[in-house]
C-alpha cells in the first residue's frame, strides 16, 4: 500500500495546528500533543525533525512553546514530509536515475516518473495558510462526509 508514514501525518497535524495560532503565539508542547491527539513522547521526536529542517521554533521556560519559524504561506506539505521522512520518491528507480538496467525500456518507470510529478506538485501547492483557513472552515461547518468518498480508494481485492 502506498501511504504517508505515520510521522509524517503527526508533522502535518503539528504543522496545521501550530499554523492556526494568532501571531505569533506560542503553545506547549502537552497542549499541542492534547489538540493534534499526537502522543507527547512522539511529538517531541517530530519536532526535533521540524526544528532541525528550520519550520519550527522551540523556546524554554514558564512562558516557552512552540511556533512556526517562518509564515504558514512559505511552508508546503512537501517541506513537512521531507523534514521527517526524507525526500519522497514513489520508486526507488526514480531516485538514483540508470541504476535499473530497465530504465530505458520500462513503460512502468515513465509512468512513475508523471506521477511523481504530479504527487510533488500536489505537496508543494498545499500550504499551510490554505489548510489553516479550511480547518477553521471546518470547525465552523464539518463537512458531511458521503458513504462512498471519491478520493478514497474502492477496490475489491478478493
Amino acid at each position: 500500500m502506498l501511504q504517508i508514514s505515520r510521522r509524517a501525518d503527526y508533522a502535518v497535524r503539528t504543522i496545521l495546528e501550530l499554523s492556526r495560532l494568532p501571531g505569533e503565539t506560542h503553545i506547549s508542547a502537552g497542549d499541542l500533543a492534547v489538540r493534534t491527539q499526537v502522543p507527547k513522547s512522539f511529538l517531541h521526536k517530530i519536532v526535533a525533525d521540524l526544528v532541525k529542517a528550520g519550520l519550527v521554533l522551540t523556546y524554554k521556560g514558564p512562558s516557552g512553546g512552540l511556533t512556526l519559524a517562518r509564515p504558514a504561506r512559505t511552508i508546503n506539505v512537501l517541506n513537512v514530509i521531507e523534514a521527517v521522512d526524507g525526500p519522497v520518491c514513489l520508486n526507488a528507480c526514480l531516485l538514483r536515475p540508470r541504476e535499473c538496467p530497465r530504465d530505458a525500456i520500462c513503460p512502468a518507470h515513465t509512468f512513475w516518473g508523471r506521477l511523481q510529478q504530479t504527487v510533488l506538485a500536489e505537496l508543494e501547492a498545499a500550504t499551510f495558510d490554505g489548510l489553516a483557513q479550511e480547518a477553521d472552515d471546518l470547525a465552523d461547518q464539518p463537512r458531511l462526509i458521503p458513504l462512498e468518498i471519491p478520493y478514497v480508494l474502492q477496490h475489491d481485492w478478493t
